[in-house]
C-alpha cells in the first residue's frame, strides 16, 4: 500500500519508522521502479471559477495589473490584508478542506466567504474575485500524496481567473506595499512599456522581505524597509530556509533603485522570485507539485529555458509575517524528514526538469 505521502509499497518486516523507510527505498532501485511508486498526474479538483466577484465589475481605468494569490481558509485575514493595500483587481483561489465542505460546516465557511468578499467590496478600493478549489475525499484517494496541498494547482486557478494583461503572481502572506498598483499603471506611457516587453518574454522579480519580530509593524516603505534590515527585525523572504529562493534580487541595489531598468538579474537556479508577467506567455505552474518544496522552483526554471529575462521591481516590495512552517514542509525538510515523501519530491523535481529541458 502507499505510505507516507510516497508511494512505493510497505515493508513488512519493518511497519513503521526510519527502517521501514529505509526498506522500501532500498527496493525502489531501479529508474522503472522509481517512477512505478512516484509518478503523479494532476488530480481531478471541483473548482468553482469567480465564485465570488466584485460588485462593479469595471476597474476605474482600463490599465490593470491583477494580483494573483491562493491560500486556505485560514488564511482569509491575510486575503483581506492584501485587498487593504492592492487598490486594483486581485484573483484569489483559496483551498476549501474536505471537511470544510461538508453538512453545516459548509454554511460556516461560506458565511467566513462572503463576509470577508462583502467587507472589501464594501471599501471599493479593489475589485476580489474569489474561485474555490475543493479537496478530494481523504477516504477515496488512491495515494496520501494527492491529499497535501495542491499550490501550483491554485496557482493556475488564480492566474486563469485575472481579467488584466499583466499579473504578479505572490502567496497569501506576503502584503503589497501601499500604492503599489498605482506605481505600475501611472502614467499609461510605463504600464504599456510594461505589457510590451512582458509579451516579449520578460518578468520582473518582486523584493520579497519577512518580518520575524511580532511587535513590530510591517514596513510599508522603503525607508522602513532599510530601518528594519538594519536591525534584522526583517530578512530577504526564506533567507534561512532556502535563500537562493530570494536573495539574488540585490535588495541592497534595489533599496536605491528609482525606476525601472534594463538591467537584468542573474539566472541562478534555485532562484524562485514572485514576478510581475504577461498573463498570455507565461506557463503554467505544474500542477504534479503538492505540498511543500520545488513547485516555484520548477516554474522558475521553465521561465530561463523559455529564454525570459528578470528584471526588477523597483521601490515597491512584498512583505509576510514570519510563521512556522507547516505540517508538509517540516515532514520533508525537517530535522526528521519522511525520507519517502522527501525522496519523492526530489525524484519529481528531476523528472520535471528533464522535461523542461528537452
Amino acid at each position: 500500500g502507499d505510505v507516507g505521502g510516497g508511494g512505493g509499497g510497505s515493508c513488512h518486516v519493518h511497519p513503521a519508522g526510519e527502517l521501514r523507510d529505509q526498506c522500501i527505498l532500498g527496493g525502489l532501485d531501479t529508474e522503472e521502479k522509481l517512477a512505478d511508486a512516484f509518478s503523479a498526474g494532476a488530480p481531478d479538483y471541483l473548482v468553482h471559477h469567480s465564485f465570488l466577484v466584485p460588485g462593479s465589475m469595471s476597474p476605474s481605468h482600463p490599465r490593470t495589473v491583477a494580483l494573483c494569490t491562493q491560500g486556505s481558509m485560514d488564511r482569509l485575514g491575510r486575503l483581506e490584508e492584501q485587498a487593504g493595500t492592492w487598490h486594483g483587481p486581485i484573483s484569489a483561489a483559496v483551498y476549501v478542506r474536505w471537511e470544510e465542505a461538508q453538512g453545516g460546516a459548509w454554511g460556516v465557511t461560506l458565511a467566513k466567504l462572503r463576509a470577508m468578499h462583502a467587507r472589501v467590496d464594501a471599501k471599493a478600493e479593489c475589485q476580489l474575485t474569489i474561485s474555490l478549489l475543493f479537496a478530494n475525499d481523504p477516504a477515496t484517494v488512491q495515494d496520501e500524496y494527492d491529499t497535501l496541498f495542491p499550490i501550483n494547482s491554485l496557482r493556475n486557478v488564480a492566474v486563469r481567473n485575472a481579467g488584466s494583461p499583466l499579473i504578479l503572481v505572490v502567496d497569501i502572506d506576503f502584503i503589497p506595499s501601499p500604492s503599489f498598483h498605482h506605481y505600475l499603471t501611472s502614467p499609461p506611457s510605463v504600464y504599456d512599456d510594461l505589457v510590451n516587453q512582458a509579451r516579449l518574454s520578460r518578468v520582473w522579480a518582486l523584493v520579497s522581505l519577512e518580518v520575524h519580530q511580532h511587535d513590530v509593524p510591517l514596513p510599508r516603505d522603503r525607508e522602513a524597509v532599510a530601518a528594519c534590515l538594519l536591525n534584522k527585525s526583517a530578512v530577504v523572504a526564506e533567507a534561512y530556509l532556502n535563500p537562493a529562493a530570494h536573495e539574488p534580487v540585490q535588495v541592497d541595489g534595489w533599496l536605491a533603485l528609482e525606476s525601472f531598468s534594463n538591467d537584468n538579474l542573474p539566472a541562478e537556479e534555485g532562484f524562485e522570485p514572485f514576478v510581475l508577467g504577461a498573463k498570455d506567455v507565461l506557463p503554467d505552474y505544474d500542477e504534479r507539485f503538492r505540498g511543500y518544496g520545488f513547485d516555484k522552483t520548477a516554474h522558475a526554471q521553465h521561465l530561463r529555458e523559455l529564454g525570459f529575462t528578470y528584471g526588477l521591481l523597483p521601490r515597491h516590495f512584498a512583505v509576510a509575517r514570519y510563521h512556522q512552517p507547516t505540517a508538509t514542509a517540516v515532514r520533508i525538510f525537517g530535522d526528521e524528514p519522511d525520507m519517502i515523501l522527501r525522496t519523492r519530491m526530489e525524484w519529481l523535481y528531476a523528472q520535471v526538469s528533464a522535461e523542461i529541458s528537452e
